[in-house]
């Protein structure tokens, strides 16, 4: 099981560690809306998160202007007798969210552009002596043009008001992208990357752990969904 993991991911990163020319040509067809993403000036290798069966979860830190860094977490798995259409759908149910997502007790869908794109709202509920929070993410839905490769890019927006009144909404700007890769028709990798540029209430050996935790947990839930 462990060996065929090994395998099947090793496969899938060389896929995604292509030659320059090729990577300009996705950037431009895959990443549509570059406007929306931060400028990271340098950023580390990633290390270790966490390691099962079914799971691969790293960490990295992204050094931003103004000597701001930031985590950003990263998740991985390999999904048998699924295919990239049947994740795809997962992630497009925004309803399923607080079945997955650690901490999200509302979702609700605020505009739908199209049928790939759409924006929701979010409300955390975390524990003390963390606050609740909210997120508005806009969604935008790519499917790559020669490739069995289906991303989903979710930004944090001010463009939108909440639907209701709420708690405050700390998360800065917010990033996160879904890459799902078909193996095969029945096998398919899925990864997910997220951070967000809000400054920690907490040292950060006291929150990271909490978060770690969590990103973790809400990735098991993914999973296991299947």
């Amino acid at each position: 099981m462990r060996k065929s993991y090994t395998v099947w991911l090793l496969i899938v990163l060389l896929l995604f560690s292509m030659p320059l020319t090729m990577s300009k040509l996705i950037s431009g067809t895959l990443f549509a809306d570059d406007s929306k993403k931060i400028d990271v000036l340098t950023k580390t290798s990633w290390e270790l998160l966490g390691k099962s069966n079914f799971l691969l979860s790293e960490q990295r830190w992204l050094y931003l202007e103004n000597n701001k860094k930031v985590k950003e977490r990263k998740a991985q798995m390999i999904l048998h007798d699924i295919s990239t259409e049947d994740v795809a759908g997962m992630i497009r149910n925004y309803k399923l969210i607080p079945q997955w997502m650690n901490n999200v007790d509302k979702v609700q869908l605020l505009v739908k552009h199209n049928n790939r794109s759409w924006v929701i709202f979010m409300v955390f509920k975390l524990p003390w002596p963390l606050r609740n929070k909210f997120l508005i993410t806009e969604i935008q839905e790519i499917h790559h043009p020669f490739l069995p490769l289906i991303t989903f890019k979710i930004n944090s927006s001010n463009n939108y008001d909440p639907p209701f009144e709420c708690e405050v909404n700390d998360f800065g700007q917010y990033n996160s992208e879904w890459k799902i890769y078909a193996l095969n028709p029945t096998t398919t990798f899925a990864a997910f990357s997220a951070y967000s540029t809000s400054d920690p209430q907490f040292p950060r050996w006291l929150q990271d752990p909490v978060i770690n935790r969590s990103f973790i947990r809400s990735m098991e839930n993914f999973y296991k969904l299947f």
